[in-house]
């Protein structure tokens, strides 16, 4: 017998809103992802260092930093630039900063799971 052993893919989450990222970590896991929650710029920034998800979601407002920078960091490293970003925020931004950014897709808040489901199998398809 032939095993195939799949890796599941990736998402690390970056939300300060506990009950979003609570609620976004749990059902994207339970859809199959290896998801993990960062609630700072902060957190997030340290264990980028060790490993590299296969797919960003990221608040737009944090309280130590701002989604649209990091985007623009990630989006400009060359470890990263290739993997998709999907900026969330209750007021997305200008046109200037969307172009800014270099994000992948913008998800406006609030949101039904099924469309951030749908946009991460948009950019996440299956192996």
């Amino acid at each position: 017998m032939i095993y195939i052993i799949m890796k599941k893919k990736s998402i690390y989450i970056v939300e300060d809103n506990k009950d979003i990222g609570f609620i976004l970590k749990y059902f994207l896991s339970d859809e199959g992802f290896d998801v993990e929650l960062f609630e700072t710029s902060a957190a997030f920034h340290t264990r980028l260092l060790l490993k590299v998800p296969d797919l960003f979601l990221l608040d737009v407002m944090l309280p130590d930093g701002d989604g649209l920078e990091i985007c623009s960091e990630i989006k400009h490293d060359s470890c990263y630039k290739e993997k998709p970003v999907l900026l969330m925020s209750a007021h997305l931004p200008s046109e200037f900063e969307r172009s800014k950014s270099c994000a992948n897709s913008f998800i406006a808040k609030p949101f039904d799971l099924f469309v951030i489901l749908n946009r991460v199998n948009e950019f996440l398809p299956a192996a």
